[in-house]
């Protein structure tokens, strides 16, 4: 069974998404605006203010990553990212940074993962968690940059 985590990751914050808009969403996010996310805490139980860093990347891509509280288990999200395309509010993304735990080396590591629907397609490893949002926020950026690069704008 998913954990609290796990769904509000894969679950409430894609639909949250899709019902209010990437673009709405990222705009909260660069007012630094959290509380249209204050509900999916409360009616889950969970504590916690999350800090958010919004950016645009390019010319394409606005670009909000949200933290969540620190995951426990494998497939929770250190932190969410909601993708809005520049002049074209009908392209969205929604990426996560996962923890993940590596058996054969019984080491720690994050993976980029990105949700389509029902659909989570695994994106690549991800960058190391430091403890500093600011810096673990723009080192998830530069590795969905990578996915958005010119060469990979099409799903798989």
């Amino acid at each position: 069974m998913p954990s609290a985590l796990d769904t509000i990751a894969h679950v409430i914050l894609p639909n949250t998404m899709k019902l209010k808009g990437a673009s709405v969403v990222v705009s909260a996010m660069e007012r630094r605006d959290v509380s249209m996310f204050a509900n999916v805490w409360e009616q889950t139980g969970i504590t916690h203010t999350p800090q958010v860093l919004a950016k645009e990347r390019n010319e394409m891509w606005r670009i909000g990553v949200l933290q969540m509280p620190a995951p426990s288990e494998m497939g929770e999200a250190y932190m969410v990212a909601f993708i809005a395309k520049k002049n074209d509010a009908a392209i969205t993304r929604y990426f996560l940074l996962e923890y993940d735990y590596v058996l054969s080396t019984k080491s720690v590591r994050t993976i980029v993962t990105e949700r389509d629907g029902a659909k989570t397609t695994k994106r690549g490893e991800g960058p190391p968690i430091t403890g500093d949002f600011a810096v673990d926020a723009g080192a998830f950026i530069d590795a969905i940059m990578l996915v958005l690069s010119p060469v990979s704008l099409k799903k798989d």
